[in-house]
């Protein structure tokens, strides 16, 4: 039973990693969606309504114009009533600075004194006295004049009084200054000396004069910014919004009616209702099961465009992961920046996504993506109509202008077609709205930031390159500069080697333009598919030193192990120097499982019983890509070609049909992506080429002087 399981996993794994890839990252985006409805229509004022006919599908309350809001709101804050507190703590101040100014006038007072009249009881009797007048005029609230002067209170105004934690409505007339509270403090202290002494008042009103009662007396009532804040609020909560209802059911507009301010409202109203979750008839199952249903068919739709139209990428997981991991990423943080509130739509460079498509795969999967992409983030993007009319075009715009990127300049060459191409365009949909032009700056700035955030592209191919194990031409270019470390020790210890290399580098090259493959990854792959000679040079043909041959003194066993170990050596060397894996591929798949004729056919014209055939055989594997196809018969060809002692275009055309029917034969090519018209398109390229390296040149006369 295990093994039947574990037969079925190997069959069928990666067809269920697809799909559940796929599944999930449909559910992941889902969920990366804002937490509302999405009202999906852009109207303008006294235009005609271009969409069907909206009818309410439940009830909703109408929302107040804002200016009218802005009213309401005005006037309710101009009847809050100021909140003031009496200071609790007033009459122990009062008393501390009555006793401390009687005690400083003690040494004066003898000169006021009426005759007779002793003056630490007259003391006493002024200390006392002021202290209760001032007490009892206070407590109808002493207030600043500061407060008076500017206005915050007037003699209409109202206001709550907080004495001993009850507020009592009281008018600013019923409030005293420090001025006013003054003169009847002194008024009252004179009558109360002048009764306790029987004396007239005059007398003892110079004496209260003479002290200085100012400083006694001080505002004993203060703003309460806290508790008018909250009154504040209280009336600000309790202003209604809105207006009315509409019922379910109701019309709101039919499709060619002129959009009026009144309709406008609704319309606003229904926005909100559907995006803030007003509506208690809509659910969020049903939002999402929607959400699921639009984006799986998208999602469906993309599988289903790889899977018949690019089997190739189909095939290969690492692919699907890349595809799967740029979309999610996109609409996960567009979704985020949405729930947030950033209307930041245009400064996201989504064109990014069909040029890291481009650059990786091909133009028609990087636009097919790219729009799949643009459909399911507009469903949520801030005014999806523009941002899918933009977005698409300028995807294609990126796609064209990076056909093959080899050169740094490419990236900011896109960069500036990108900001004109969004500025033409939305500038030319302004002007085709009807509505009056004018510039603003913030949106084309917008434009700019996505076209420099663009610019990140190229480092973010490095990183691509690292996550998938992809190969871009960049890196190709890179590899295929004759100062890489390989390649110098390639050209100083086995320079024939070398030559080889080149040649086979160039042959390929040409037939990969001819029959549609990667020129870069042929021409890079060539250079270090014999690199594993570095290592034992003097083996090989093209590097042997006149009247040396290493393997007369070997069997040809031997021999044969010798030069099949360069395949794996080279695997080895390509390794140890990060090549990338498609050139690692290309060197272990050079030879295939080809033999090592000349050892193979030695041993049998001096032995009658049949070799061991996996002595001189390579261990592979086959070639398995266009490309490993094209430098499995660059290399035989040119190898070959070298032993010809006539270079006639018959003895050519012979060569190159024998070698490539041999392996052809020897089933090399059968699980390689190439077809039989490409193998014939590859044979002319082959021989035209080798005719040209190998004309016949003419005989120049000897110089008769």
């Amino acid at each position: 039973m295990k093994e039947v399981f574990k037969k079925a996993w190997r069959k069928y794994y990666k067809a269920t990693y697809r799909i559940v890839a796929f599944a999930a990252c449909t559910v992941l985006m889902v969920l990366s969606f804002p937490n509302a409805g999405r009202f999906n229509y852009e109207y303008e004022i006294k235009r005609p309504w271009r969409y069907e006919d909206v009818i309410a599908q439940f009830d909703f309350p109408i929302l107040k114009p804002a200016n009218e809001v802005a009213a309401e709101r005005d006037s309710l804050l101009r009847s809050v009533v100021p909140y003031y507190v009496v200071d609790s703590v007033y009459e122990v101040g009062v008393r501390l600075r009555v006793h401390s100014m009687v005690r400083n006038i003690s040494n004066i007072l003898p000169q006021y004194a009426p005759p007779g009249v002793n003056v630490d009881t007259l003391s006493a009797v002024i200390e006392s006295a002021l202290f209760r007048n001032v007490v009892e005029v206070s407590s109808d609230g002493i207030v600043d004049v500061g407060i008076r002067e500017t206005g915050q209170l007037s003699g209409n105004s109202e206001l709550m009084l907080i004495k001993a934690n009850v507020a009592t409505p009281f008018r600013a007339d019923d409030l005293v200054t420090p001025r006013k509270a003054y003169s009847e403090v002194v008024d009252r202290t004179a009558q109360d000396i002048s009764s306790h002494y029987g004396f007239e008042s005059r007398r003892f009103r110079q004496i209260v004069t003479m002290m200085p009662v100012s400083e006694v007396i001080e505002p004993n009532i203060h703003f309460d910014e806290a508790k008018t804040q909250t009154a504040v609020k209280q009336k600000v909560d309790n202003l209604s919004l809105y207006s009315g209802k509409v019922m379910s059911g109701q019309l709101i507009v039919r499709t060619g009616d002129i959009v009026t301010p009144r309709t406008a409202q609704l319309l606003l109203s229904l926005k909100a209702a559907t995006e803030g979750g007003f509506s208690t008839n809509v659910h969020e199952l049903p939002i999402m099961a929607g959400q699921l249903i639009i984006v799986g068919s998208l999602m469906f739709s993309l599988f289903l465009f790889i899977c018949y139209f690019r089997k190739d990428y189909f095939k290969q997981l690492h692919y699907i992961n890349f595809i799967l991991a740029l979309m999610t990423l996109l609409v996960c943080v567009t979704g985020f920046l949405a729930s947030i509130g950033a209307n930041i739509s245009f400064i996201v460079p989504y064109a990014v996504l069909p040029v890291m498509m481009r650059i990786f795969t091909d133009a028609r999967l990087g636009m097919y993506v790219h729009i799949v992409t643009i459909l399911i983030i507009s469903f949520f993007a801030f005014n999806s109509h523009v941002f899918i009319f933009l977005h698409v075009p300028a995807g294609l715009v990126a796609c064209i202008s990076l056909y093959q990127l080899n050169k740094r300049i490419q990236i900011f060459r896109t960069a500036v077609y990108i900001f004109l191409f969004y500025s033409f365009m939305y500038t030319g949909y302004t002007f085709w709205q009807g509505a009056d032009f004018s510039f603003q700056p913030i949106t084309y700035l917008h434009f700019a930031v996505s076209a420099v955030i663009f610019l990140l592209t190229y480092p973010l191919i490095y990183i691509i390159e690292k996550i998938f194990g992809f190969i871009s031409d960049v890196t190709l270019l890179e590899m295929a500069d004759g100062n890489n470390i390989l390649l110098r020790q390639l050209s100083e210890k086995a320079p024939g080697t070398f030559q080889h290399s080149m040649q086979v580098a160039n042959l390929g090259q040409e037939v990969a333009y001819k029959i549609g493959g990667n020129a870069l990854l042929v021409r890079a792959g060539a250079l270090y598919h014999d690199v594993g000679k570095i290592l034992n040079p003097l083996l090989f043909t093209e590097n042997h030193v006149k009247g040396v041959n290493p393997h007369e003194s070997m069997t040809y066993e031997q021999s044969a192990k010798l030069i099949i170990d360069h395949v794996r050596n080279g695997v080895e060397l390509a390794r140890k120097y990060h090549l990338p894996t498609q050139i690692r591929d290309i060197i272990a798949s050079h030879h295939g499982t080809t033999m090592t004729r000349y050892f193979y056919l030695k041993w049998c014209a001096e032995h009658d019983e049949e070799p061991n055939l996996a002595d001189f055989t390579y261990p592979g594997p086959r070639p398995r890509t266009k490309e490993q196809a094209i430098i499995m018969m660059s290399d035989a060809v040119e190898a070959a070609s070298k032993s010809l002692t006539t270079h006639s275009d018959d003895a050519i055309a012979s060569l190159v049909d024998k070698i490539i029917d041999s392996q052809m034969m020897a089933g090399q090519f059968k699980k390689a992506s190439i077809t039989f018209a490409e193998i014939d398109e590859a044979r002319d390229v082959f021989k035209e080429k080798l005719k040209s390296i190998y004309h016949v040149r003419i005989q120049y006369p000897d110089n008769p002087k």
